[in-house]
């Protein structure tokens, strides 16, 4: 109830436009690596949204030139402004443009790839991407693409680097998601944390891909928030051994020391 003489408390009008811009950008999250084009019917399983939502916000992003449709309206595929956008990001991200070189001396070494990702909802997000010239491979990604925190190397550095009650409700937020995987990453990660916790490196071979090797090695720079975690992959036929673990760790723990300068 209002009392005399008070005005009555003003609605705020933006709130429609910030929920409309939100759905907007789930929508647009739904793209990436691997899904190159989506049809209505892929987005509203993926974001959850009522497919009649999703047609809506499609068409409106599609005006604007964020998606562009194909197959005759069924499908879509990010347009130029999404793009725009996505390079102006990255070039904001100065700590991504600079560790390019030392990421790609670390491809090469390990002949394989290697790569800088931060924490993204309850995936590690890759701002940048290193292949080896010469990479024997049997998965690999791009820049902007995610791997879960709860089977990945990067993810477990991240994990291994927050505090106890952080990790406690990270975990529980990965179950949430999806509990058989985060059961598998769980145990898993156990073994990976205590070796962390020996070398400042943590080790994750066959869980995130079978017949692949990786290494991570977390860190918070200096003049930003965030963790921020380097890592190198390649086959495990080619990198499965401690002694190759440990180079490999060693060189990325230099390369995070000097990225956690910028």
């Amino acid at each position: 109830m209002v009392k005399p003489g008070a005005m009555p408390a003003a609605k705020d009008s933006s709130q429609p436009l910030v929920t409309a811009l939100l759905r907007g950008l789930e929508v647009l999250r739904c793209f990436g690596y691997g899904r190159d084009t989506l049809g209505s019917s892929d987005i509203a399983r993926l974001t959850g949204l009522p497919q009649p939502t999703v047609w809506r916000i499609c068409k409106t992003l599609e005006s604007e030139g964020y998606l562009v449709a194909e197959q005759g309206g069924t499908r879509y595929r990010p347009g130029l402004s999404v793009l725009t956008l996505g390079y102006a990001a990255l070039h904001t991200l100065d700590i991504a443009a600079l560790s390019a070189p030392p990421l790609q001396q670390m491809a090469n070494q390990v002949r394989g790839t290697a790569g800088l990702s931060t924490r993204e909802k309850l995936s590690m997000l890759f701002l940048q991407r290193n292949e080896a010239n010469d990479a024997v491979l049997n998965f690999n990604m791009r820049a902007g693409t995610g791997v879960s925190m709860a089977i990945s190397a990067s993810g477990w550095a991240y994990l291994s680097l927050v505090t106890p009650a952080e990790g406690k409700a990270l975990w529980a937020e990965l179950a949430a998601d999806d509990a058989a995987q985060a059961r598998e990453g769980q145990k898993a990660f156990k073994a990976a944390h205590a070796g962390f916790e020996k070398t400042g490196y943590v080790v994750n071979s066959d869980v995130l891909f079978p017949g692949l090797s990786s290494v991570a090695v977390p860190f918070r720079p200096s003049k930003r928030e965030g963790i921020y975690v380097v890592s190198c992959s390649a086959m495990t036929a080619v990198f499965g051994t401690p002694e190759l673990h440990l180079q490999a760790g060693q060189s990325l723990l230099r390369i995070a020391a000097q990225l956690a300068q910028v």
